[in-house]
């Protein structure tokens, strides 16, 4: 079969590798589309360089149902279902993946709208860090696919959403998604125009979706958090992306609680937990990666997540060596699937 690898020299390729073998508590599936996360993939595409070792790309995967393993509830052979894991829900012809990675796709919904479900998981996972409520001003600070699904995911919790992001074309698909209240900080500064738009409120939680030195953005956001009655700064800031910072601690900052929202849920890295071998329960507030998969692939059915906007191109699987090479200009360049039949 073919599979998208990441080669030891930091090219991409479409290689032919070796049919996966099917575990007790996996199912495997014929890939029907994936969906590129762009700042996880990229980030292993130089990992592969650094490392000299192949890397196998993608982790969001929808297909038909072919084989089920030993020790598997739920599934038949023929379901549509999605599929996420990495190293599992590879960019490739076939894939085995853990049961509790996958779910059933309503008969009505695409493959192509549900598996946004499985990167949704990732911003879902995120409100719940932030132990978002209603009616709470929040501001996510980057567009990209997963900043996009933050913001969608906060307007699911009633929230008074705002978004910033450098590239105008983003911030335009965010606005035909239901995303009215944006900002480009390169037109105007952003804790300038943050502050005017909520009359000097500031936020109760900012989100960071973005990538690189986020030592200013972070100095920004905590300055654009609300103060409490004391008058001392009080709100959370919820890491998403990958990023570095250099943060000076001190009394000055007041209240300010800094999380980081790692992947999509409780359990999704945990082999004995994905494979069913292993139960327990998620921390308070929180909810299982299956959960979250189950959640989010219900929010894309009713219609709550727009794919319209975000979903920006489909590309055919033999032709994924350009898909990668869409996000070299990323202004217009959000969602992008790969399509095998």
């Amino acid at each position: 079969m073919k599979a998208v690898v990441a080669n030891k020299d930091g090219k991409i390729s479409i290689e032919e590798v070796a049919l996966p073998q099917l575990q007790d508590g996996q199912i495997e599936i014929r890939t029907s589309c994936s969906l590129i996360s762009p700042g996880t993939e990229l980030h292993y595409v130089n990992e592969a360089a650094k490392s000299s070792t192949d890397h196998y790309l993608g982790y969001c995967a929808s297909g038909y149902v072919e084989k089920v393993g030993n020790h598997v509830n739920g599934f038949s052979i023929g379901d549509r279902v999605i599929a996420m894991g990495w190293q599992y829900a590879i960019h490739a012809e076939r894939i085995c993946v853990p049961q509790r990675l996958c779910v059933v796709i309503p008969d009505s919904l695409p493959f192509d709208k549900a598996v946004f479900a499985n990167l949704t998981a990732t911003a879902l996972h995120a409100i719940h860090r932030a132990s978002l409520s209603k009616k709470e001003r929040v501001l996510i600070i980057g567009a990209g696919l997963v900043g996009q699904l933050v913001a969608q995911c906060a307007q699911v919790y009633k929230s008074d959403v705002y978004l910033a992001d450098i590239s105008e074309g983003r911030l335009q698909a965010a606005k035909d998604a239901g995303i009215h209240k944006v900002f480009n900080p390169l037109k105007k500064a952003l804790a300038d125009s943050a502050l005017n738009a909520t009359n000097g409120k500031g936020f109760n939680t900012v989100f960071l979706c973005n990538t690189g030195d986020n030592t200013s953005i972070i100095q920004d956001s905590i300055r654009l958090l609300a103060n409490s009655p004391d008058g001392q700064k009080r709100g959370k800031i919820i890491g998403v992306g990958r990023f570095k910072a250099s943060i000076d601690f001190n009394v000055s900052m007041g209240n300010v609680d800094i999380r980081y929202a790692s992947r999509c849920g409780t359990g999704y890295r945990d082999d004995d937990y994905v494979h069913g071998r292993l139960d327990y329960l998620p921390p308070p507030g929180e909810a299982s990666v299956d959960s979250n998969l189950k959640a989010c692939l219900n929010l894309i059915h009713e219609g709550k997540i727009c794919m319209n906007s975000i979903h920006t191109h489909r590309i055919k699987f033999n032709d994924a060596l350009f898909a990668y090479e869409l996000f070299q200009n990323p202004d217009h360049v959000i969602g992008v699937t790969l399509h095998y039949e």
